[in-house]
Order: structure tokens, then C-alpha cells, then sequence
């Protein structure tokens, strides 16, 4: 599980402001198909404070995972605002700024 665990990260790192990535593609990408939900608890439990761009993980649907209006929702869709993002609900709209 620690290289499950490396790799999720080491990617994770490298997703660059303005991009957003699917848990299920995160998972693909460290190595791992078919293990979306594992990525989604990895992100659940890093630090408050982490670096790590966690914020830019959301669903295949394009939307934020956590309930409306919990104190991680707020906290994603915050983040996620500040690079660009318009967030309608728990869903994220196309960006003209960045061309999606």
C-alpha cells in the first residue's frame, strides 16, 4: 500500500493550477486501476495543511465529492474558485479561462 500510496501523491503533485483531475484517473495514472475509491480515502486523510494539490481531485462527473455546504466542501470549492474555476452546486462548469 506505501507504493499505492507514493505513486497517488508523486502524481498528485504534478496536477498544475487550473486542471482538475478524476480520482479513477488518478489511480490509472500512479499505476493502480480500479482504485478510485482508495485514491478518494487517501485524500480524505491528508493533513489540513497539507501542500498537495488535493482540491484539484473531483469525480467523474466533474463535481466536488463532499456534501454541500460541509466544511470540505467549502474548502474545495474555494480553492477551486480561486484558480479559475466556476463551481454551479457541486459541479464544475466549463472554464473559459483556461479553454475546457
Amino acid at each position: 500500500m506505501d507504493h499505492f500510496k507514493s505513486q497517488v501523491l508523486l502524481i498528485l503533485n504534478e496536477i498544475p493550477a487550473g486542471e482538475c483531475i478524476a480520482y479513477g484517473e488518478l489511480a490509472k495514472l500512479a499505476g493502480f486501476p480500479g482504485y478510485a475509491r482508495q485514491v478518494g480515502r487517501l485524500m480524505k486523510i491528508l493533513p489540513k495543511d497539507t501542500k498537495l494539490p488535493w482540491h484539484r481531485v473531483i469525480n467523474s462527473q466533474r463535481r466536488i465529492s463532499f456534501a454541500e455546504n460541509t466544511d470540505a466542501y467549502l474548502r474545495q470549492k474555494a480553492k477551486l474558485e480561486q484558480e479559475g474555476w466556476t463551481i454551479v452546486g457541486n459541479k464544475l462548469t466549463v472554464n473559459e479561462l483556461f479553454n475546457r
